[in-house]
């Protein structure tokens, strides 16, 4: 090929590629344009969405939510003043704010068959700009396949996915807040639950590595114990509100037959009281300290609750420590011992040697004992086979040293004896310390074992 018919072919190559990505860049450009021409909603400030309304033939109430931004939520003003659910006000929006006009009908005459006029739901937006937008939502298509929408004035019925409609179509219970209490765990330094047993009171103390609870009079409780409690407590959601003909006396508050009181850092206090049963169903009445209106809950939420007590809550960890700072473990019975390493963040075998899977034991098994709480104490050791133990647990740790300085390298020891026959617990004892504690007894059914040794074809005719 020449020069000449070389440069041609370049100049013909450069030509075509400008051209497609210039067809590419007007095609994106096209399709931009329909989609914008074909939202159901213009605002000059979209995302920041101030209030909206909803109301029409279909809704038995009209519903009001402003935003707070300082306090950055949403409320329900009207018909009832609460807090409002701001994960479903964000979904409703977004199927709104990103809704699109699937067709339209062109001087549609009646609007009145189209369910538009009045409407069956009429939506405003105000942004926070003061710039407001209005979509009327009617019936569904006979086909159900799309709905009807428009907008007041306008000179066309518009065919919105079905979807839609439903996304707007909200209740006023669907659109309220549901939690029972709206607090940050971690903030919380008090707590006191009273749920018709043994009344508790526990105090967050801080300092050191990290924040410790205690019992109010003396005790450590088990930190995540008693965070596991106040995400129980988080998690409790309302089935259902009664915010007029309220009978405190009738429903069991006077007086209240248990309640949850939280106190805040900075001052300050949040919980419910807990009334009576809600007669012929598993519920109960519960209310703020703050008042409002009565709350109905699942009467099993508030079981979950009553298991907390004393004992549960109790700090009975065995082995307290960090589980990233276990780097090495051993496990010995009688002349059997595995031995595992943690090598470039993951468990191996050393002892006998393992392949990549044989390591999983030990992952596990760190697991437990981080977990591992005694559910009694028991008596003498002697008693409890621990002057020979079945089975010793060697837990090396290994701390970061400071300012330069070698890594601190510590051990934990679990020495397991026998089944207590009595309580039917199992005999363990941790290095110094002379106490002798009762586990469950399937403790050392779960412990890793190693696999037989493989006999010979000699060995096996023997």
């Amino acid at each position: 090929m020449t020069p000449k018919k070389i440069v041609i072919w370049v100049l013909f190559l450069a030509v075509a590629t400008a051209l497609y990505f210039l067809s590419d860049a007007v095609d994106r450009r096209s399709q931009e344009q329909e989609r914008e021409s074909n939202r159901l909603i213009t605002l000059s400030d979209p995302l920041n969405v101030a209030s909206l309304n909803i109301e029409g033939q279909q809704m038995p109430q009209s519903i009001g939510i402003e935003r707070r931004e300082k306090a950055h939520r949403w409320d329900m003003v009207s018909p009832v003043k609460s807090q409002a659910d701001g994960m479903q006000v964000g979904r409703l929006l977004s199927a709104v704010l990103e809704g699109q006009i699937k067709g339209r009908i062109e001087k549609p005459g009646e609007l009145k068959g189209f369910g538009l006029d009045p409407a069956a739901i009429k939506l405003t937006l105000t942004d926070r700009k003061g710039d407001q937008a209005v979509l009327l939502l009617g019936n569904l298509s006979p086909t159900k396949e799309f709905a009807y929408a428009a907008v007041p004035g306008g000179d066309e019925v518009w065919l919105v996915e079905p979807t839609l409609r439903g996304a707007v179509n909200r209740t006023v219970f669907e659109l309220r807040d549901k939690a029972v209490l709206d607090f940050i765990v971690n903030k919380v330094s008090g707590l006191e639950i009273n749920t018709g047993k043994q009344p508790l009171k526990l105090e967050r103390v801080k300092g050191g590595a990290e924040p410790q609870w205690r019992f109010a009079g003396g005790g450590e409780a088990d930190t995540s114990a008693v965070e596991d409690l106040l995400f129980q407590v988080h998690g409790l959601m309302a089935l259902d509100f009664l915010d007029k003909g309220v009978h405190l006396d009738k429903m069991g508050f006077e007086p209240p037959q248990g309640g949850v009181v939280l106190n805040l850092e900075g001052g300050g206090k949040k919980g419910i009281l807990i009334g009576g049963p809600v007669t012929g169903r598993e519920e109960r009445y519960v209310r703020r300290l703050s008042g409002g209106p009565v709350m109905v809950l699942k009467q099993a939420s508030l079981n979950r609750l009553k298991k907390a007590t004393r004992f549960s809550l109790s700090q009975r960890r065995l082995m307290r420590f960090h589980r990233d700072a276990a780097v090495a473990l051993s496990i010995t019975r009688g002349k059997q011992e595995l031995k595992y390493a943690k090598e470039g963040g993951v468990w191996v075998r050393t002892q006998p040697p393992g392949d990549e899977k044989s390591g999983e034991a030990a992952s596990l098994l760190v697991w437990d004992l981080g977990n591992l709480k005694w559910l009694k104490i028991l008596g003498d050791a002697g008693l409890a086979g621990l002057d020979k133990p079945r089975a010793v647990i060697k837990l090396t740790l290994e701390a970061p040293g400071k300012n330069g300085q070698a890594p601190t390298v510590i051990s934990k020891t679990l020495s397991l004896g026998r089944v207590d026959k009595a309580s039917g617990l199992l005999a363990a004892q941790v290095g110094g310390d002379d106490r002798v504690f009762g586990l469950a007894a399937d403790f050392m059914d779960n412990l890793p074992k190693a696999a037989p040794e493989k006999k010979t074809a000699q060995e096996g005719q023997k």
